[in-house]
């Protein structure tokens, strides 16, 4: 399997503490680091502002219900 993203059969969960000024900032930054990784289509799961940032979990998307499906193209 040349792409091992082609093994994944719905999503990635990415979980982490990022250093922001407000949860805008903390929403801006998720957004380039899930683009920055490949990953179009995401949902913030949580997201907790707390002192000198945020903590977050993302639902990153690879195939969503319905989609055509990159296991079945190989």
């Amino acid at each position: 399997m040349a792409d091992a993203r082609n093994a994944v059969l719905d999503a990635v969960d990415i979980e982490s503490f990022i250093f922001c000024s407000d949860k805008k900032e903390a929403k801006d930054i998720i957004q380039k680091l899930t683009q920055q990784m490949g990953f179009s289509k995401y949902v913030i799961v949580s997201l907790e502002f707390n002192g000198p940032g945020a903590h977050f979990r993302v639902r990153a998307y690879l195939n969503k219900p319905g989609e055509n499906y990159s296991w079945l193209e190989s």
